[in-house]
Formats: C-alpha cells, structure tokens, sequence
C-alpha cells in the first residue's frame, strides 16, 4: 500500500490495482494484464508519478503505469529472473532504475534501466539453501546502494558500471535469523534498521551493527517497517503497532508509543506513511486497512489512539455467493469467513455486517430488500434485515446449501438439497414440493420472470426444466462428464444456456444443444441483461467476458480478479454488474454500450427505491425511552444555559451603557475641534486663490517676453543659413577641376606599367616551351621503368598463386570433414531437445493432474466430512426420536385414566350449567337496554360533527383572508426594495448635478404614480441640502487650486527647458565662429599654394581633410537645431492645451460664493449657500 497523495491511497484487489480517495470515497482503477495470475508486488516512484505493478506470468511481468494518465508507461520482461513472479520491488531515489526481487527457484535480483526497457545486470541475491527473499529496497541518499533481506540473509550492494558489487555482509558475525523486513532511516549516515521473526531490531550504520532494539515483550515477529522523519514504525504479528523516535542515548532509537489493532489479532504486512507524515496506513493479513493519526502521537495517550478502517470492513476469506435485490441499492454477500454482508452501491459503503458460528456457502435476496436466504454449513436459514441487525426467524434443516434462489416475485424461493430442488412458500415457510431427477448434485437453479418454471443443471451433465404446476420435468438435455457450474434462459424460456467443466458455452432449444462455443477456459458463471443485448460470462481464471447477444461468439474481456469467480448477478435495471471471486473482491461494474450508453431500462421505467427499514417492536420502544431521558437531559441543560445567558446579558448591558456615555462625550469634543478645523481651512483657500491669480498674470508676462526674444534669433539663424548655402556651391566647383586633374595624370600612369609587364609575358612563354620539353624525356624514361617493374611483379604473383592454391585445396577437404561432423552432432541435439521438450510436457501435464487429483480429493474430503457429520447427527437425532415415543406412550396411558375422571366431572358440570343460563338470558335484555342508549350517542356525535365541518369551514376562510394579507405585505416589502435599490442608484450622482437631477426626476416618475400634495420641506432637510451644496462648491474650489498647481509646475519646466535652449544657442553660435574662421585660414591656404596640372595625386588632395570636418560638424549642427526647433513646437503646444483647459474650467465650474441652480420639487431651492 502507497501514498500517491495526501488524500489518494494505491493498494491491489483482485487483479487491478486501486487509487482510493479518502475524501470523496471515489475509486479509480488500473486493469491487470490479460493472461497473467495475479498481482504479486507494487512499487512507487520518489515523484509519485509512476507505479510499477509486477504480475505472475510464465516469465513474470512488470508494468510502469503514469498516474496521472493512468495510461501504460513499459512493460518488462526477461527470462533472466527464474521465475514467475516477482516477490518485491523497489524505485531508485532518482526515479531511472526498478529493482525487482524475482521468486522461487532462482531468486535472482534484476535492475531495470526502466524508461529503455533495458536489463542493467541481474544478481542471485540467495544462499546455497535457496532460502526466500522477502524485499529489496534502495538507499533513498545514494541511488547506487541497494539491499535485499530474507530469511537468514541481510545483503547490501553497489551498482558500479553494469554489474552489482556485493557489500561486506554487516550481519555476518551474528547467528542467521529470519529477517522479514528491513527499512533505510532518512539520515545523512546510511542507517539500516533489519527486523527479525522473534522481534529483535538490528541497527545497521554504514556496514557495522551500532545496535540491538528490544521489540516487543510478547516475542511477536515484525513483518512490516516503514521509515519517517522521527523515526520509524514496525507492525508485527497479533495487529501490534510500534512506533520508535530518534533518542541522544547509546540505543538511538527508543519506543515510544506501542498499539494494538483490536478485534483484529493478525499479522500487520504491510505500511505506508502519507507526504505530510500526518496519517499512518497499515494492511492487515485478513485482507483489513486500518488509518492511524500520526500528527498527535506526541500528545495523546495511548489509549487513545484509535485505528479506524479506510473506508469499510472488507472480506478476509473467498467470496461464496452475491444477489441484489429490486426495492433497495442493496447487494448481499457472504463468504468462508463466516460473514454476512450488506453493501449499498449507491453510497459506496457496508450497510450491516453480521458475524456466524459456520460458514456460508449462499446467498439469495429477496426482491423487497428485508429479507435475505443463507445457506451455511449446517442448516439454511432465512432472515430478516433490520436497521441494524441481521435476525433469523426461520431455519431449514438443509446443510452445507449451495444454491437458493428467491422467485422474481418473492413469494417462493429454491434451496438445493444435494439432488434434490426444494421449493417453500416465502412467507408460511411451507415446503410446497421437491423437485427430484438429478443423479450428482444441483450447482444452479434459474426462475423465469413468470415464477412458473425453474431451469436447473447439475454435475451429472443434466439441464432440467421444471413446471411448478405439478412439479414435473419438462425439456431436458444430458450430457455425461460434464459438470454444469451456471445455466439460465431467456425471458421467454425458449433458450437455455449452460457452461460448465468441459470449456463450452452451449445454448439449448428444445432440449437439444443448438449452438456451441469453444470458451478456451472454464467458464464458472453466466449472467443475461433484460435488454438482451449481451451476455456476461466469468471465467476460473478472474476475467469477465462480455459476449455479442445473439450469440456469434465474439466478445471482450475484461481482467479483474486474481481468483476464480464464484457468483454473478447484475441489477434489476440492467445498469450494475455485481462479481465475486475466492480472492475475496466485490467488483461492481457499470454496464454500457460502445457508445458509452448505458444499457438499462429508460429512466421513466426505473423506479425509486425505498428508504423504509425493518425495526423490532422492543428496539423500538428502547429508542423512544432512550430520547425520552435524552429529552429531560437537553431540557435541563437548556435551563441552565438560559440563566447563565440572562447573567451574562445583565453584566454586558451595563457595560455597553458606560462605554456608549464614554463615547458620547468624545464625540462632542471631536465635533467642536473639527468646526475650528473647518474655519482655519477656509481662510487659507482665500488667501491661496489670491496668490495664484498673481503668479498667473506673472507668467503670462514671461511668456510673451521670451516668445519675442526667440523669434528674433530665429530669423538671424535662417540667414546665417542661406550664407553657408552659397559657400558650400563654390567649393563644389573648385573640387569638381581638382578632380578632371587627377583622372588625366592616373591614365598616363597606367599605359607606362602595361608597356613595361606586355615584355616580361613574352620572357616566361620562352622558359614554359623549354620546361615542356624537359618534361617529355623525363617521361619516356619513366613507362620503361613502370614495364620492368610490371614483368617483375606478375612473375612473382604465379609463383604466390600456385602455392596458395595447395593450401586451399588442403583446407577444403578438411571444411568438408568438418561439416560431416557437424550434421552429426546438429541430428544428436535435436533429438536430445525433442526429448526435453517431450519431458517439459509430460512434466507440466502431470503437475496440471496433480493438481486436479488435489483439488478433487479436497473436495471429497470436505464431502466426507460433511456426511460423516450428518449421519452423526441423523443418529441423534434416531435416538432422540425413539426417546420421544417412549414417553408419549407412557403419557398416553396416564391420560386414559384422565378421561375417565373428566367423563365424571363434566355430567356434574352440565347440571350446573342451567341456573348459569338464566344468568345469561338477564345479561342479554341488558344488553339491548344498553344498544339503545349507543344509538342515541351515535346521534348526538352526529350533531356535533356537523358543528366542528361549519366551524372548520370558518377557519379555512380565515386562513385564506391571512394569506391575501400575506401577499399583500410581501408586495409591499418588494416595492420598498426597489425603491431602495433605485434609490441607492440615484446617490451615485450626488457629484453631478445635472445627472442627480435627472435621476430624482426618474425616480418620482417611476414611484409616484399618484397625486401627491406637496408638503413643506422640514427644517433639518433644507440645512442637509445648504451642507451638501457647500461641500460641492469647496470641491470645486480644490479642483482649482489643484488645476494653478499644476500650471505652475508646468510653467517652472517650461522656464528650465528655455534656459537650455539659450545656452545650446550659445554654444551653436560659437561653433559657427570657429568654422567661418577655419574657413577662412583654408581660403588663404589655398591663394598661397599654385596649382600644378603634372603634381602627383598626394599634393592635389591637400585641403581635403579640413574641408570634410566642416561639412560634418555643419550636418551635426543642422540637426541639433531641428532637434531643439521641434522641443520648441512641442512646450508650445502643450501651453496652449494647458492654457485651453484652464479656461474650459473655468466656463464649466462655478467659481465660489456663486449661486447653484435650484433643484425643483423644495421649496427651499431659492435659498443661497451660507
């Protein structure tokens, strides 16, 4: 069992593996593999991403399934393990190896590369002995450290490269135990704690043993450890729960608290701690999960601590029988555990469970859901289902039953005696015929919808088909050496189907078998919907198959137990599929179509089911005492709360009169600070306004000022422009003569340098003939050479081929020898294999006859015993019997001598009976008298039940005027509502005048569907609405104020960014200087040096750098000015929005002291602001 979360627990049932949330008590599942036989071992990954399932096999299987998908991540096989199984597994820390521990014989060690499907190395982990392997685990600091332990073995070992090196055995010193299990604690030291059979825990630090821990004073063996951050928790044999934690003593672990799961005195297998290390999972060897609070194991006692089941009790032992009824979400089962359980499907949970002295081999529930048929070992029995007890009320003397069957109707049900088919009426428990033909014994019985025929089949090879109506046999088909385990019919009795031990699905008409199909296993069960759409088939081997109906043979498979199924029935509606199996499992599966459909009857059929249970009169009346002490305790409790509450209500009350006088006082202070507060506050905003008006008048100024200025050096800027214009056309030209110079000169350069290279070509074409000729005798030379060299080499090639050829022939005849020799042994090894193969399969089929020869002779022991037993008691009962005629003849003669002494009496008797008789005549005219005086009562009740129809017809007429007066007023309360609401919508505008006015306008127009007269507004109303209007106007007053700020601020930015323009200016001014007189020094350069037409190139380009660095600086210079120019443009424009904002304010806002607009409907609206 794992954590894949907090609130997700994965373990195996049957053969799928489970991921159970405790929150929600939902079930998720992953199917086991097909052809495999059963889930022997489960590992998660570090991530808790990933889970390994390993499955028995031929070879042995390993699937990695992605938890969150749910989808098959690898799967892994080698024959490497010698084995079919895997005992254990375990995932690195790192998550990229799998160790799996592989089984007998062989008990090999295999680590997995597990994302490459890749075998790393494989390891013999056992002794000499062949002793077994209980686990294997990694070391969750080093993912190259691992260790196995088993019984007498403790192995650590160390992946290096592709082989596992084993580690010095740190046990080796001690005497060999049996070690079930070992844990690796969460420390930076490597600490192993190895548990053994008698108890004692062994502590391994870094290959040496540093202690020895006492278990527990019992002796009981530890079979399961699991590791946490404080230490770590052992379970052990008789359900015993140790917990240890980490100590500073020589021990360095010391127990802390120790526990026992009552009620459940088995061996704990297996641990599981959640990631918050908050809850504690244990599975017990009864097949029980039990969670443990671990977060409050430092503070609660002992006793305390309770164990509570993960989500219900489940079955310890096989699974014998299953039924559901119609009228409730209920399933029945019962087991070899001896248990009768109640499941309800609906809710996910166990209803009732019930507890018996012998086994239960079936089951059967009645349509109603309150009444359940139990066959046990020794009688059958049938119960009733109360709301919390399973109680009999009758028993039938039919032992070890192992087929009862309720009619669809509930009124009859069948009970399997041997051979022998008995029906009993349901509810006179009257046996009401037998129904005999059978030579082996009856293993099904099936109802038809109508109760009027049962279809049933035996291990004699018999189908039967029985009329209840004279309990005679119908239809029948035999087939000898075949034991029928199922059969059934269709609704209309027509077909009848049967599988049994000879591998077939056979369906029958008429007696006779009409189709047949090869099933390729024993199919033990078989189920058939009401919609006829498919019929449901269980196998020995744990799969559910799903066959096309009408049959053609095809069919889906589905893997769920690791155990022969024994029972199937499926819902009254067709939409559940409920399957038990000897691995203890209850599988419920939702039936459907391809198109996901479900395959039951429409919900307009279906029907609700009942909530009704049964409850025994004394339970009851033991309830209703029980309330009724309840009641007089809550009644006297509620007493003395509500005199506690009339204290407490008495003390507060004083003490909210305190506090509220406190406040008051406060409040009165606060009110005239704030008045003085709101005077000050006024006179500041005149004085304010008045300086603003000046710094804007001030500004204005300024502005007109510097606008001047700079258009002036603007248009000396634009000449200065036009002037450096025309210089630049001037240099031009001059640079335009310069340049047809310099071409003339380079041409002339060029014709006297191919002159002088036209002279040397004609001196290298001479020395290239010379060469070529040269070459030509220096090859002729060179093939005279390469022929000697080639007569050489060819005569020495025979000579070498000769001499090779002798060898070849040798080596061929010795090839030929060879390969003679080889066929021979080639013939030798096939025959020797045939005869291998030959043992295997004598071998294997005399395992599979053992094996059958074992199962038969169990059951023919169970069957002895079972006789044996009953003819024990028959004779018993004989004896009982034959004691019993004894004494009623012994009675029969005292009461003859009875009758005579009565015959004596009862003459005397009569002759007392005649003065009684007058007696009774008087009685009789009493009684008439009596008859009289009833009529009249009868009258007078008459009257009077006229007198209450009239008074209760007033009263109806009441409650009906109290209901209009109901409606009446909940009108009233929505229209209050609205008006609120619409109201609260009108507030929104309280900053806008014009929307505000707008808004009461459609609020009277919508309210006020009447005339109203108008009434004078109340004084306080026309102060409220004096306050609200001044408190506008000083918003405005603030917006202004918060408006000339702004200007201001604008206004200083705007002066700091002229004050740059200047001195860029400035600096623009001065660099002009420097270039008209760099200019000028070049001018008179250039008047001093004459022009050459034959100077070289060098001399001509002379004032070209100085020439260049001015145009460069004049482009820069061009662009700071259009750089500052756009500046420019840009404060100017965002002065003249700035400017046109604050006279759109000032048009659109009154300025303070002016009057607002009035508002229509007061008659106040004249009255100005104070």
């Amino acid at each position: 069992v794992f954590f894949m979360d907090e609130t997700t627990v994965i373990y195996p049932a049957g053969h799928s593996t489970v991921m159970y949330h405790t929150e929600n008590k939902s079930q998720k599942f992953i199917a086991g593999t097909v052809d495999t036989e059963g889930i022997t071992a489960l590992a998660l990954s570090s991530s808790r991403k990933f889970v390994a399932v390993a499955e028995k096999a031929d070879k042995g299987i390993i699937t990695v399934y992605d938890l969150h998908t749910l989808k098959r991540r690898k799967v892994l096989s080698t024959g490497d393990s010698g084995s079919k199984e895997y005992v254990s597994m375990s995932f690195s820390p790192d998550g990229k190896m799998l160790a799996a521990q592989g089984g007998a014989p062989e008990w090999n060690l295999v680590l997995w590369i597990w994302e490459k499907s890749k075998v790393a190395c494989v390891v013999k982990t056992t002794n000499q002995q062949s002793a077994p392997i209980y686990q294997v685990a990694f070391n969750p600091q080093d993912p190259s450290v691992l260790s196995v332990s088993g019984n007498g073995i403790f192995r650590t070992f160390k992946a290096a490269d592709t082989n596992l090196k084993l580690q010095p055995a740190p046990l080796g010193k001690r005497e060999p135990q049996n070690y079930t299990a070992h844990a690796w604690v969460p420390d930076d030291r490597e600490r192993i704690v190895v548990a053994s059979d008698t108890g004692e825990l062994v502590l391994v630090e870094a290959g040496e043993v540093k202690a020895t821990l006492a278990g527990s004073a019992e002796g009981n063996s530890i079979e399961s450890i699991v590791a946490y951050s404080k230490g770590f928790v052992c379970g052990g044999d008789n359900g015993m729960l140790t917990i240890y934690e980490k100590s500073e003593d020589k021990e360095y672990y010391k127990k802390a608290k120790s526990f026992t799961i009552e009620n459940n005195l088995v061996k704990i297998k297996n641990l599981a701690v959640s990631p918050s290390e908050e809850t504690l999972i244990c599975t017990l060897e009864n097949n029980q999960m039990f969670v443990l609070g671990l977060s409050n194991s430092d503070i609660l006692k002992t006793e305390e601590m309770n164990f509570e089941l993960l989500s219900q009790a489940f079955h310890s032992q096989g699974v014998t029988g299953v039924d559901t009824c119609i009228r409730k979400p209920l399933v029945a089962t019962c087991s070899t555990d001896k248990s009768v359980r109640i499941w309800n499907y609906l809710e996910k949970s166990s209803e009732l469970v019930k507890f018996f002295p012998e086994e239960a081999h079936s089951i059967s529930f009645h349509p109603s859901g309150v009444h359940v048929l139990v066959g046990f070992a020794d009688k059958l029995r049938l119960m009733n289902l109360l709301m919390d007890d399973i109680r009999q009320y009758k028993e039938f003397g039919i032992k070890a039953c192992r087929e009862c069957r309720f009619s669809h109707g509930g009124q009859y049900f069948a009970a399997v005696n041997g051979n022998t088919i008995q029906i009993y009426n349901t509810y006179t428990c009257e046996n009401i015929g037998n129904l005999r033909g059978h030579n082996g014994k009856v293993r099904s019985v099936y109802w038809l919808p109508d109760d009027t025929t049962i279809v049933s089949a035996g291990m004699d090879g018999a189908v039967y088909e029985w009329k209840l109506k004279d309990f005679k046999r119908g239809k029948e088909n035999v087939l000898k050496g075949c034991n029928y385990t199922c059969v059934l019919s269709t609704a209309d009795g027509r077909s009848i189907f049967a599988v049994g031990s000879d591998r077939k699905l056979k369906e029958l008409d008429d007696g006779n078998t009409t189709k047949e199909y090869d099933t390729g296993m024993v199919l033990t069960q078989i189920a058939l919907p009401a919609s006829g759409r498919t019929l449901f088939a269980a196998s020995e081997s744990g799969t559910v198959r799903s066959y096309k109906f009408p049959l053609t043979g095809e069919y889906q498979e589905y893997q769920c137990h690791s155990g022969p199924i024994t029972r199937m029935r499926i819902s009254f509606d067709d939409t559940l599929l409920f399957c038990v199996s000897e691995d203890g499992c209850l599988f419920c599966f939702d039936v459907r179509d391809k198109e996901g459909r479900g395959m039951g009857k429409r919900e307009k059929e279906a029907i609700t089911f009942a909530e009704e249970v049964l409850v025994t009169k004394s339970d009851l009346e033991e309830k209703k005492t029980r309330m009724a002490d309840l009641e007089t305790q809550v009644n006297e409790l509620t007493m003395q709360n509500e005199y506690q509450l009339r204290l407490k209500d008495l003390n507060l009350n004083e003490r909210i009169k305190d506090i509220t006088e406190k406040f008051t006082q406060e409040l009165e202070s606060d009110k005239t600070k704030f008045e003085l507060l709101l005077q000050e506050k006024n006179e500041q905003e005149m004085e304010y306004e008045e300086k603003l008006k000046q710094a804007e008048e001030k500004h204005q100024m300024q502005m007109a000022g510097l606008e001047g200025q700079y258009q002036q050096k603007i248009m000396a800027e634009v000449e200065r422009y036009q002037q450096l214009l025309q210089e630049k056309e001037m240099l031009n030209e001059r640079w335009d003569e310069q340049n047809s110079l310099l071409v003339e000169s380079h041409e002339r350069v060029i014709q006297e340098l191919t002159e002088e290279y036209e002279a040397k070509l004609q001196e290298e074409q001479i020395n290239l003939e010379r060469v070529q000729q040269e070459k030509e005798e220096a090859s002729r030379e060179f093939e005279e050479t390469k022929r000697q060299l080639e007569e050489d080499a060819d005569r020495e090639i025979e000579e070498l081929k000769e001499r090779y050829e002798q060898k070849l022939a040798q080596e061929r005849e010795i090839g030929l020898r060879l390969k003679g020799e080889n066929g021979i042994m080639k013939k030798k090894f096939n025959a020797l294999q045939k005869d291998i193969d030959d043992q295997k399969e004598e071998i294997r089929q005399l395992f599979e006859q053992k094996k059958e020869l074992y199962q038969t002779i169990s059951s023919l022991e169970k069957d002895i015993n079972g006789l044996k037993k009953e003819i024990k008691e028959r004779d018993e009962t004989i004896g009982d019997k034959e004691k019993r005629i004894y004494d009623l003849k012994k009675k029969n003669q005292e009461l003859e001598k009875f009758k005579f002494v009565l015959d004596y009496k009862i003459k005397e008797l009569k002759k007392q009976i005649e003065p009684r008789e007058l007696e009774i005549a008087d009685m009789k005219e009493q009684i008439k008298e009596m008859d009289h005086e009833l009529e009249r009562y009868h009258k007078n009740n008459a009257n009077l039940d006229l007198t209450i129809s009239d008074l209760k017809l007033k009263l109806e007429g009441l409650q009906k005027e109290v209901l209009v007066q109901r409606k009446h007023n909940s009108d009233s309360q929505a229209l209050i509502r609205r008006f609120h609401h619409d109201l609260h919508e009108t507030t929104q505008h309280i900053q806008d005048p014009k929307a505000l006015k707008e808004s009461v306008k459609r609020l009277y127009q919508k309210h006020v569907t009447e005339h109203v007269r108008p009434n004078e507004i109340e004084e306080d109303i026309q102060k409220e609405y004096n306050r609200q209007r001044e408190y506008l106007e000083k918003s405005v007053e603030s917006l202004k104020r918060k408006l000339h700020k702004d200007i201001e601020f604008h206004r200083t930015d705007n002066m700091r960014i002229m004050q740059e323009n200047v001195s860029l200016i400035k600096e623009i001014n001065e660099l002009r200087r420097e270039i008209r007189s760099l200019k000028l020094a070049q001018r008179s350069k250039e008047l001093e040096v004459p022009l050459s037409g034959g100077g070289k190139s060098g001399s001509a380009g002379g004032p070209k750098p100085s020439a260049d660095q001015a145009g460069r600086e004049l482009e820069i210079q061009r662009g700071e000015i259009a750089k500052l120019r756009a500046e420019l443009d840009e404060k100017q424009r965002r002065i003249e929005e700035l400017e046109a904002l604050a006279e759109r304010i000032n048009v659109q806002r009154p300025m303070s002291r002016e009057r607002l607009p009035p508002m229509e409907g007061f008659a106040g609206g004249e009255a100005t602001a104070a």
